[in-house]
């Protein structure tokens, strides 16, 4: 199956849980996952949120996504990885003045 997001409308979100600033999403989903190519503008954030009952992995493909996961901050490249198990908080910024787009993915897992 391809997922093809150019033909997905996307989704321009402000405060995207809590968060400031804005993100675009084209999001696939359906009762298994939900996959999606985000792009986080400059100075936006995420709200801190839980992950419970999935986990997200979030593949960047341009710029660079400042993360925050228990105690750590940590800032992830192209070509990096940023994975939040199920049951844990985490929260995103974009702390550059270039937009960051990742690919994001989280299962169902139950």
């Amino acid at each position: 199956m391809i997922i093809d997001f150019d033909r997905i409308a996307e989704a321009h979100i402000e405060g995207f849980k809590g968060g400031k600033g804005r993100l675009d999403v084209r999001a696939y989903v359906d009762e298994k996952a939900r996959i999606m190519y985000s792009t986080l503008r400059p100075g936006a954030s995420s709200g801190r949120h839980q992950h419970t009952g999935t986990f997200e992995a979030m593949y960047v493909l341009s710029g660079e996504l400042t993360v925050h996961y228990g105690d750590t901050t940590e800032t992830a490249r192209v070509g990096q990885v940023h994975y939040c198990p199920e049951g844990h908080f985490h929260w995103f910024e974009n702390r550059t003045d270039h937009d960051v787009v990742y690919l994001a993915i989280v299962p169902a897992l139950r």
